[in-house]
């Protein structure tokens, strides 16, 4: 605890499966309807966090993740509140694509990507390292909003991994180390100065969860 300080509690919640999902499509910016599975998660995550006090709901503005968020908020009659700043990461040219799409005509800057998504970007996108710099920028703000609180924030895989990995200290170059299930909470505690990983891709809520690689571009 920062100085006597209330801890902060914010639960991730990756949004509800999407049709790009179930394409391997990459989304990025661009949005993707809910799936009904997707909508069934949402609902679950909602009666998990329905008897918790909640302080606030923050999403991701993308449809996506405002929908996840929409769905999460009625129970405690809650506003939605969307920050562009809590999107997946830009993709570029790479959004709406599959990879194996993506392969035709990219002049061999879609292999040199792949190999260092990280420092890379593709043609119009965002590298890794920016995602990292912009959402803990906004988890930060959210904390000091709200000093020992619980609040829910809706938003992508990307984003949640990258804040889980700067907090441990994970290598983003390790990006494939670990995954992040759709409707899976990842939860952090503390305040601006220290901030703790508590729990991790929890799908311990949903009555299934898809446990492949269905995470580009999320």
């Amino acid at each position: 605890m920062e100085h006597n300080k209330p801890e902060t509690t914010l639960i991730l919640v990756r949004h509800g499966e999407t049709l790009g999902n179930i394409e391997a499509r990459v989304q990025g910016h661009q949005d993707s309807p809910l799936t009904p599975q997707g909508l069934a998660q949402a609902r679950q995550i909602a009666q998990r966090l329905s008897r918790l006090e909640l302080a606030a709901i923050y999403s991701s503005d993308v449809g996506r993740a405002r929908e996840t968020a929409a769905i999460i908020a009625a129970p405690h009659n809650l506003a939605v509140k969307a920050r562009a700043d809590l999107r997946e990461r830009c993709y570029g040219v790479l959004e709406g694509l599959t990879l194996k799409e993506a392969g035709h005509g990219s002049g061999g800057w879609l292999d040199d990507w792949l190999a260092d998504r990280i420092h890379l970007a593709p043609p119009g996108g965002e590298t890794g390292s920016e995602l990292c710099g912009r959402v803990m920028g906004a988890l930060l703000e959210i904390i000091a909003a709200h000093p020992g609180d619980t609040v829910a924030v809706s938003t992508h895989g990307g984003p949640i991994k990258s804040a889980v990995y700067h907090l441990l200290g994970i290598p983003l170059a390790r990006w494939d180390l670990t995954f992040i299930a759709n409707g899976s909470i990842t939860i952090l505690r503390g305040g601006q100065q220290v901030l703790r990983v508590v729990t991790f891709n929890d799908t311990c809520h949903l009555e299934s969860a898809y446990a492949g690689p269905r995470e580009v571009g999320d």
